[in-house]
This record gives structure tokens, C-alpha cells and sequence, in this order.
């Protein structure tokens, strides 16, 4: 006997049948939960991309009545003015028409000023903002489900390591080499995991 053989293996126990079962019961554990997690968090992305759309929806058609409630507002003030020193019945019928806006840019002798198109605008303005808020929010989630995809596919990668390393006999040294391999993708998916869970 050479002193090789003598040696102790101290890798064998990375190889041995109750390792493999570990790694291949914990990788596949994580498999299932990286999958949960891509799921739940992509739902979250479509929910959040679903209201932005409606939000930015209902932002156009709230800039477009503000265009037209503007409209109303300049052919209501062109009949006050051409009336006002006319006929007073007509030009009060004009002015009474008027929007709370103008009636206000009218009282700091502004009128359609800029004070008056952001109060005319500010509902599509704050819809605008709420969807794009929801976009951020769609895109970050999307990010998450991204890095869960990642953590997933490193912990696949890692379970057919596993797997591979359990047909090979307990002999030959690549059941050693696959099941280190094994570990590895277990901790970089695991490290993947949780960086993403904190984002």
C-alpha cells in the first residue's frame, strides 16, 4: 500500500448518498420558492403596469377636456369683451359662464395667465404623475423578477449538479466535483435571493 492510500479522503463525505440527498432536496426546496417568488412578484409588476395604463388613460382623456373647458373659457371671455361695454345683459351671461379659474385669473388682472392653466391642467397633471409613479413601480418590480429568475436558474443549474453527481458511482471523483459544484450554485443562488428580496 502506497501512503496515498492510506490517506483519509476528506472530501468523501462531500459525495456521499446523505449529502446528495441534502443538496438535492434543499436545491429543489429553493427551486420551488424561487419559482413562488417570480410569480408573486411578477404579478405585482403586471397589477402595477395595468393601473399606470389606466391612469395614463384617463390623464389624456382629463387633458383633453381641460383643452376644451379652456377653449369654452376663451370663446366665453371674447363674447364677455366684445359685450362688455355693448350690451351688459350679454357680456354677465359670458362672465357667468366663465370658469372658477379664469373668474380667478380675472381677479389678479392675469387673465389665462400660467396660474390658470395649471389649475385647468392639474387633474391630467396628477394623473400623468400617479402613472408614471405606477410604471416606476412596475419596472422595480420587474427588476425583482428578474434577480428571482436568476436565483432560480442558478439553483436549477445547481440541483442537475446534484442530481448528476447521485448516478455516478461513490468511486469516481466527478461525484465529488459535481456535488462541490452543487454547493456552489446553492450559495450564489441563495446569496442571489436574498440581494434581491432586500432591493
Amino acid at each position: 500500500m502506497t501512503e496515498d492510500t492510506l490517506k483519509p479522503d476528506r472530501m468523501k463525505w462531500l459525495g456521499s448518498n446523505l449529502m446528495l440527498g441534502f443538496l438535492v432536496t434543499i436545491l429543489s426546496i429553493f427551486t420551488a420558492i424561487a419559482n413562488y417568488s417570480t410569480y408573486v412578484v411578477g404579478g405585482r409588476a403586471s397589477d402595477y403596469q395595468a393601473e399606470g395604463d389606466r391612469l395614463l388613460a384617463n390623464a389624456n382623456t382629463e387633458y383633453i377636456q381641460a383643452t376644451q373647458f379652456i377653449i369654452v373659457d376663451y370663446t366665453m371671455y371674447d363674447g364677455y369683451y366684445i359685450n362688455y361695454d355693448k350690451d351688459s345683459d350679454v357680456a354677465t351671461y359670458y362672465h357667468d359662464n366663465f370658469s372658477d379659474a379664469l373668474k380667478a385669473s380675472l381677479d389678479r388682472d392675469q387673465p389665462f395667465d400660467k396660474t390658470y392653466t395649471d389649475a385647468m391642467y392639474a387633474d391630467a397633471d396628477t394623473s400623468f404623475d400617479e402613472a408614471f409613479a405606477k410604471f416606476d413601480q412596475a419596472n422595480a418590480e420587474g427588476e425583482r423578477e428578474a434577480g428571482y429568475q436568476l436565483s432560480m436558474l442558478v439553483t436549477a443549474v445547481g440541483l442537475a449538479f446534484a442530481a448528476y453527481a447521485s448516478l455516478l458511482d461513490e468511486a469516481n471523483r466527478l461525484r465529488r466535483v459535481f456535488a462541490l459544484m452543487s454547493l456552489i450554485m446553492l450559495a450564489l443562488s441563495l446569496g442571489q435571493f436574498f440581494v434581491t428580496s432586500a432591493a
